[in-house]
């Protein structure tokens, strides 16, 4: 009977101990933790921080800058210092008027040393070389074309492929097409630049490929004054600074905004600009004095071609809305952006119009002209990148089509030195 009750005072016993107040611990704490530390708030610095903002804006510039002056060395080898950072800058004013700037490289354009687009070129063409010269204005010498595809460069691919088909040997003479257009040149800026200044590269045959529509704008079409002040080779310091980066900036951005939203946009810039004159200042019909200075203004080039001992090839407008059986109203508002004076049908129909005076400019004065708004209109959709630049396949047809006038100018029926 006495174990048990042994048993039970052992297991009261292990209770109470594990039960009982723990031992009190000494704790003394540390000078440092008796007095906790004080947090100061940091204190705003504005300068500082909008300085810092400023130089990672300074330097995302600058990189991006290097960015796009490295791509162009990789895609066009367009020196990395180069002065030209847009198209614009390929063309100067000097004391011959308005012409391309000579030795000059943008992208996929460059000018060779007489100033004109395409390879080099001596001032004088050798012995057996029909030197052939194209004038106008953005549409001859190429935007939307691919590398030394715009339809002069084309066109003397042709002209020598038939002559190797007539079984001419390289001796026996050659054709060789200098580009001479430039964005924006009129019929008055080409014929003076032909006067003053292509007069010394011997041209045997000019062709003229006019745009119509130029004046349709504000003030008829007028000769760019000469500059005797200007050196058409001179670059300034500065021009050596101005980044490339900003026009390559805005060109991405305009892609991506969606084509609705363009002609959107375009739409009402033409709106806006047409409310702040009368209704009766904008062209709703072919105005008749226009295409009288259109004709004047024609046959006055050929008569100073004809000056210069060069025989003239003319050539009709060509557009993406002649002849097809729907119009392309983006294309349509995105080429009266630039001429909004004219409504769109009168646009057209203003190229129909100078069709036909220049075919009959061509009759009075005995001159070949080349029918390309008729070989146009019947091309595929896909020969227009917008309403009046050409593609590849457009250039190549545009081509095509001067070739033959070219050869019936030339009177070139065999090798160019036989006759």
């Amino acid at each position: 009977m006495s174990q048990p009750n042994g048993n039970v005072s052992q297991a009261t016993n292990v209770v109470a101990a594990t039960t009982a107040a723990p031992p009190a611990v000494s704790f003394t704490p540390s000078p440092a933790a008796a007095t906790p530390a004080i947090v100061r708030p940091r204190r705003s610095r504005p300068f500082a921080t909008a300085l810092s903002w400023l130089a990672l804006f300074v330097a995302a510039a600058i990189v991006f800058e290097l960015s796009c002056r490295v791509e162009d060395w990789v895609m066009y080898r367009t020196p990395i210092a180069s002065p030209y950072r847009s198209i614009d800058d390929l063309v100067t004013r000097d004391a011959d008027g308005m012409h391309g700037r000579p030795n000059a490289q943008f992208q996929k354009w460059i000018m060779n040393g007489l100033g004109t687009r395409g390879p080099s070129a001596s001032v004088i063409p050798s012995a057996n070389t029909v030197r052939v010269i194209t004038v106008g204005a953005s549409e001859t010498f190429g935007l939307r074309e691919s590398a030394n595809h715009e339809y002069p460069r084309q066109l003397e691919d042709s002209l020598n492929a038939r002559l190797r088909a007539l079984g001419c040997a390289a001796q026996d003479g050659r054709f060789e097409v200098l580009n001479a257009a430039f964005a924006g040149m009129s019929l008055p800026t080409t014929d003076q630049d032909v006067r003053n200044r292509l007069v010394r590269y011997r041209p045997s045959i000019i062709v003229a490929y006019p745009s119509p529509v130029a004046y349709l704008g504000g003030p008829l079409p007028t000769a760019t004054r000469p500059d005797s002040s200007a050196d058409a080779n001179g670059t300034s310091v500065a021009a050596f600074l101005r980044p490339r980066g900003r026009e390559r900036l805005r060109d991405q951005l305009k892609l991506m905004i969606p084509k609705v939203i363009q002609t959107w946009l375009r739409q009402r810039g033409i709106d806006e600009a047409l409310s702040r004159h009368d209704a009766q200042w904008q062209f709703n019909a072919v105005p008749p004095d226009r295409v009288s200075a259109y004709d004047a203004d024609l046959r006055h080039l050929v008569g100073t071609i004809r000056s210069i001992g060069a025989t003239p090839v003319l050539a009709t407008h060509a557009n993406a809305f002649s002849g097809r059986r729907s119009i392309d109203t983006d294309k349509l508002t995105a080429w009266r952006a630039t001429w909004w004076r004219a409504s769109g049908a009168t646009l057209i129909a203003f190229d129909s119009v100078s069709r036909i005076v220049t075919e009959k400019v061509g009759r009075d004065s005995g001159v070949v002209v080349v029918d390309a708004a008729t070989r146009l209109a019947s091309a595929p959709d896909s020969a227009f990148a917008d309403a009046v630049h050409f593609t590849d396949i457009g250039a190549s047809l545009m081509a095509s089509s001067v070739a033959e006038g070219v050869l019936r100018a030339s009177g070139s029926k065999a090798c160019p030195t036989q006759h």
